[in-house]
């Protein structure tokens, strides 16, 4: 048989010869009707390409392993498939299933395929495995509304997102052995309804970061109480009952915290409006007595200079100037005038202020909230603590800052001297659990003297990404 330096087998007729002697084919049943041959088997025949196949028309399952085949093509006459497995290849991308329209199973696992890509138009597959492979992101799979099973462990997937909200008949998702990370992301499969085994935890396939956090069992199971089966195993009754229990009790400490937060809220609102109409009252009390005497004033002055005779002892005595000086008269005048504006620009200032100090407790109170909630969607694995000066961590946190900090650098923006007025800790198991875990390959660190040589690095937050700081307690900087 002619093979290649390499022992691939590149003749066609050799190829089909052996295809035959392996499936067990008499050669003159093939000659007299291909089509009767309904199962096809390839396995270790190290061909360098699929071929031969274009006369079994016939064929409803073709299983392909352990060959050195760079791409799918040869299959456009095999339009009755069904069942087809192309696994331990060296296929890289998804194509060449144009006519293969009937497919129900489709196998491509431990390939190096990085896509999904050109099987929306297979709407009768039922089953996918893709384990295996490289995959980075799910998508393509919006059209496959049959699909039931699908396998995606060993990947490289780190976000699940909206991507599987069209496949409403899903019944089994594997995807352990990738880079899932977050609890607030598992919330997407909420949708699923009809979702019944799931798995970020194979013994075959390893498991997810996701997997390592607290709560992580209570959180999936409370969420997703349509399970049956929880990373291969069956989930039983009272373990939904406990993370029930277990979940409730953590949100109603959390919603009793954040009705708390929003109820002094409103009465630091309450009371600085208070305050701030006593003190307007008495602004506009005074203005009004100005404004008045500004009024009599002009009226004295107006009949000084027309030489009325009209003018009235009420006006005078409320003035209390020599009504006989028009100089004296505008001097008091002008005094009136300038202390009337000062209480109308006063008043106007305390009405800013007001709506300022509203407006900072309002941001105050919806940072907390959003910093319960993120607590609350966490498990808890995210959690941001507040300092106090007589914390280490604190009191080290304003030493670096302060060392930091130049004052020629500032000096052209007005800026002489820097007081840290709060430190907050963020509390991330993942990101640390990550950290750690690169820090592991970089240094030793059963030698504590590592720590001398660790860098700190100051993020700010951009104008532009308004929230970015909360988006990095949460998953990092970019």
């Amino acid at each position: 048989m002619p093979v290649t330096a390499s022992g691939r087998i590149k003749d066609a007729n050799q190829a089909l010869k052996g295809l035959l002697e392996a499936n067990g084919i008499l050669e003159k049943a093939y000659n007299e009707d291909p089509t009767t041959v309904k199962t096809i088997e390839m396995f270790l025949f190290n061909f360098s390409k699929i071929q031969s196949l274009d006369a079994f028309t016939g064929l409803t399952s073709l299983f392909i392993c352990q060959q050195a085949i760079p791409e799918i093509e040869g299959l456009d006459t095999l339009v009755h498939l069904e069942a087809m497995w192309l696994v331990e290849t060296n296929i890289s991308k998804i194509k060449g299933l144009d006519n293969l329209v009937k497919l129900k199973k489709l196998y491509l696992y431990s390939n190096r395929i990085k896509k999904i890509e050109n099987i929306a138009h297979l709407w009768e597959l039922h089953t996918l495995w893709l384990m295996d492979n490289e995959i980075e992101e799910i998508a393509g799979l919006d059209r496959l509304h049959q699909l039931t099973h699908l396998n995606l462990a060993q990947n490289k997937i780190r976000e699940i997102g909206s991507t599987l909200d069209a496949n409403t008949s899903l019944l089994e998702l594997n995807l352990a052995g990738n880079e899932l990370w977050s609890f607030k992301d598992l919330l997407n499969l909420t949708r699923a309804s009809s979702l019944r085994k799931l798995a970020f935890n194979d013994p075959d396939f390893g498991d997810n970061p996701v997997c390592e956090l607290c709560n992580y069992q209570t959180y999936v199971f409370f969420h997703l109480q349509h399970l049956t089966y929880m990373d291969t195993l069956p989930i039983p009754e009272e373990g939904k009952q406990l993370a029930e229990a277990t979940y409730m009790k953590k949100k109603m400490y959390y919603n009793m915290r954040i009705k708390t937060l929003k109820r002094n809220t409103t009465n630091i609102n309450r009371k600085g409006k208070d305050a701030f109409l006593e003190r307007k009252n008495a602004l506009t009390l005074t203005l009004n007595a100005l404004v008045r005497q500004q009024k009599d004033l002009e009226g004295v002055l107006y009949s000084i200079q027309h030489k009325s005779e009209g003018i009235g002892s009420g006006g005078a005595d409320v003035v209390s100037c020599d009504c006989n000086d028009p100089e004296a008269i505008k001097k008091k005048l002008k005094l009136l005038t300038e202390a009337v504006e000062s209480k109308r620009q006063e008043i106007e200032s305390t009405e800013l202020m007001m709506k300022s100090i509203k407006t900072q407790v309002c941001s105050i109170s919806d940072y907390n909230t959003s910093r319960l909630i993120v607590e609350l969607e966490t498990g808890g694995n995210i959690r941001l603590e507040d300092g106090k000066p007589s914390d280490v961590w604190y009191s080290s946190c304003v030493d670096l800052v302060n060392s930091r900090f130049f004052q020629g650098d500032f000096q052209p923006y007005g800026i002489s001297d820097l007081k840290v007025v709060r430190v907050t800790r963020i509390h991330n198991r993942f990101l640390r659990n990550r950290f750690e875990e690169r820090l592991e390959g970089l240094v030793d660190t059963s030698d504590a003297s590592y720590k001398r040589s660790l860098e700190y690095l100051f993020y700010g937050q951009d104008p532009r990404l308004p929230g970015e700081i909360m988006r990095v307690a949460e998953e990092g900087v970019r």
